[in-house]
């Protein structure tokens, strides 16, 4: 039998068959097979995952072979394209017609489909995760019929953050909009005045995001506003952190502080000061907006009110502090504006989205139970594409639209081929499946 991990290796699965429809022909017969069969079938995109949303023991579907660009409106800045492509190939499309997203989140790797499915975000006060942007979805139910959801139909809001469990997308439009350059300042405030100035800082930049790292006073505030600068982006640069650094740099320090955990402080604020500097830059939004794929490890992420940052990242530092543990990793506040889509974190309020982060080692598990329980308290949501323990009772108390999304779910998928234990701890163990 095949074998399959997601890309932070934490969850694993033997699925019956890893398969790759050519269309979506194919796509609908997989779906039948899998009805007669009564096997169960997920999708999966680039697997960048730290969840357990992708894994099956029935059929894994993989979209990678469908990954075209099916139709651009130059009058309405809309692209429609098939829901394996990536992110990155979908920036490249939309640069050669002189549009842009609107916003990115920090890795583009992801497949389209993937990446709307979790709630994917960027960070800013002004726009909504990746999937605010869908105007219409195409996808195959569980009963293997073809559904296209547009404008002005519910569900699009209700499947637009589907978590792979009512069909498989196949098609998305996109709203896009012009390319653009970005201005990037980052600077390094002390923590205490970071806090201080946090909300004022959300508020002046149409893009911010902010970094602590553990045992040190030390928050660096990325600010980036549109520009009509010549780009001054260094390929050299980007290089160095996409071979040398995040290749082989960071996972030593990695390595050496998970093997000597007292050391881990010195070499925290050793990188800080490296890093944590003043610097400016210019580029294209795209390049701005994403990172190059960070060492290996393990995140939880919630999406907290707004109003709650300040005691987050004040909360993480008292967790570390208190419980003296060891932290080797970059701590990530973003920003996300309200949406009506079901499932997403950001239904229905701004929220500020708190990654915790830890590479392997000892104080790792303690820190990432600990900084959940510090977000239930906050009143946060889990993002659907990290590390997160929850009930369904939870997620009904948190997200208004959950009971919905669930019948809804029920409906288009009656035999539940598209559950899996992800779904389970989400939306609950359905009841026996309706007869085909």
């Amino acid at each position: 039998m095949p074998s399959f991990s997601n890309w932070a290796r934490n969850h694993r699965c033997q699925p019956a068959e890893i398969v790759q429809p050519a269309d979506e022909a194919e796509l609908i017969a997989l779906v039948q097979r899998a009805r007669a069969a009564s096997l169960s079938i997920r999708v999966v995109g680039a697997a960048h995952s730290w969840s357990d949303i992708a894994m099956s023991d029935g059929l894994l579907v993989n979209l990678d072979k469908l990954k075209g660009v099916l139709e651009f409106d130059a009058e309405r800045d809309r692209i429609r394209v098939q829901a394996g492509i990536r992110l990155s190939d979908l920036n490249r499309e939309l640069a050669a017609r002189g549009r842009a997203m609107p916003i990115l989140g920090s890795i583009v790797s992801q497949s389209v489909a993937g990446a709307i499915a979790t709630g994917t975000h960027g960070s800013s006060r002004l726009y909504g995760n990746l999937s605010t942007f869908v105007v219409a979805l195409r996808l195959v139910t569980g009963c293997g019929e073809v559904l296209v959801i547009e404008e002005g139909d519910e569900r699009l809001a209700a499947l637009r953050v589907g978590l792979g469990a009512a069909g498989i997308v196949t098609e998305v439009t996109l709203q896009v909009g012009p390319a653009f350059q970005l201005h990037e300042h980052k600077f390094a405030l002390p923590f205490s005045q970071a806090l201080e100035r946090m909300q004022e800082l959300v508020d002046t930049y149409e893009y911010v995001k902010f970094w602590w790292l553990p045992h040190t006073d030390l928050v660096e505030v990325f600010g980036y506003e549109r520009s009509t600068q010549a780009s001054n982006l260094s390929r050299a640069a980007r290089w160095l952190d996409e071979h040398v650094l995040n290749r082989f740099v960071f996972p030593g320090v990695l390595w050496l502080g998970s093997r000597i955990p007292r050391w881990v402080p010195a070499l925290n604020r050793l990188i800080a000061r490296l890093v944590f500097v003043e610097a400016r830059r210019v580029g294209p939004s795209d390049e701005m907006f994403t990172l190059a794929m960070p060492p290996r490890h393990l995140e939880t992420e919630w999406a907290l009110p707004r109003t709650a940052a300040v005691a987050a990242l004040r909360g993480l530092r008292a967790l570390v502090r208190e419980q003296r543990l060891r932290v080797n990793f970059v701590q990530e506040l973003r920003f996300v504006q309200a949406d009506d889509s079901w499932m997403s974190p950001a239904y229905g309020r701004e929220t500020c989205q708190m990654g915790a982060y830890c590479g392997a080692s000892r104080s790792m598990q303690p820190y990432l139970d600990g900084a959940q329980a510090l977000f239930r308290e906050l009143g946060g949501r889990p993002h659907w594409g990290k590390e997160f323990d929850t009930t369904p009772a939870e997620i009904a108390s948190l997200l208004p639209r959950a009971a919905d999304f669930v019948r809804l779910v029920r409906e288009l998928d009656p035999q539940n081929i598209f559950r899996n234990a992800f779904s389970d701890r989400v939306l609950g163990r359905p009841t026996e499946p309706a007869s085909s």
